[in-house]
């Protein structure tokens, strides 16, 4: 095996490989698609470390993006240290935090020397997947009392209120104005992308929800966040449905998602999505270099 950076001529490889891997490699799969590979100071584009076989398949991915967020691949094998020596040659830029399938990513975390390192948040998520020909629908999702809403149109200080709110409850981010600024880049982003959307009751918006990874057949879930003042009304249940209704229309075949909540996962239960292993989301305290992690 050969370990090497990879360049745009590995591009088919890479996406045969991860077309294998579908469901747990959406945001390297859907980056890929919107921005490529090698751009620099792009958030979304990221340096891709591959294991390459003799005939130039890629059998293994260790990704570092812009954002400083590595995402791993390596179809259920464990994480080959020629990976990681490459990783650690090669990469200059500080780490932000870790995401894969779980085994993986915390491989990752322990090879690199954060295993003592101080995070913000380090869950093994449930991983749950639905085949939107199996999509439940909720009672009254139809109704016109519950209106689906592009999130540009909702007053801008309340989504960002919103996503504040859930950085800090879901993912363990700090109230600074550095999270103010990250908040403020996505929530740019989404809009432009068009992957955000609110759920109005009686003219009140009520609950959001996103899509962080998009392609033509599949879509990730996230964010999804109701504030606690209109929780247990179900409404996220509602309004997820309502995104992947749309999604379907326009051939999207299936959704996947992950969350360490027991009442989401009930909820997301609810519309049909079945449990299919684990997920880890590991953000640092805190921007570290890597070869510091310890």
């Amino acid at each position: 095996m050969q370990y090497r950076k990879l360049q745009d001529d590995d591009l088919h490889a890479l996406d045969a490989f991860l077309a294998t891997h579908a469901e747990t490699s959406m945001v390297l799969r859907s980056n890929l698609r919107k921005v490529g590979m090698n751009r620099r100071h792009h958030p979304l584009s990221g340096c891709y470390y591959g294991e390459v076989s003799g005939d130039g398949a890629v059998t293994a991915v260790l990704t570092i993006f812009g954002n400083g967020k590595v995402f791993v691949q390596t179809g259920g094998k464990p994480v080959p240290r020629g990976l990681i020596d490459l990783f650690c040659t090669e990469n200059a830029q500080p780490v932000a935090g870790f995401f894969g399938p779980a085994d993986q990513a915390q491989d990752v975390i322990n090879l690199l020397g954060f295993g003592n390192a101080q995070f913000a948040i380090n869950a093994c998520d449930a991983f749950y997947r639905l085949d939107l020909a199996n999509l439940i629908l909720p009672q009254n999702v139809r109704s016109d009392s519950f209106q689906m809403v592009d999130a540009e149109r909702i007053d801008r200080n309340t989504l960002l209120r919103w996503l504040r709110a859930y950085e800090i409850e879901a993912l363990g981010g700090e109230d600074t104005p550095a999270l103010d600024s990250r908040i403020a880049s996505r929530l740019v982003h989404a809009l432009n992308d068009r992957n955000m959307w609110t759920l109005v009751v009686d003219g009140v918006p009520v609950s959001l929800s996103g899509f962080n990874a998009e392609l033509p057949d599949m879509v990730q879930i996230g964010p999804v966040w109701t504030p606690p003042e209109q929780r247990s009304n179900g409404y996220a249940r509602i309004l997820v449905a309502k995104t992947l209704l749309a999604a379907r229309a326009r051939g999207v075949t299936h959704a996947v998602l992950s969350t360490d909540s027991p009442a989401a996962a009930k909820a997301y239960e609810a519309i049909g999505f079945e449990r299919d292993g684990a997920y880890r989301l590991a953000l640092l305290a805190s921007w570290a270099d890597f070869n510091q992690g310890a």
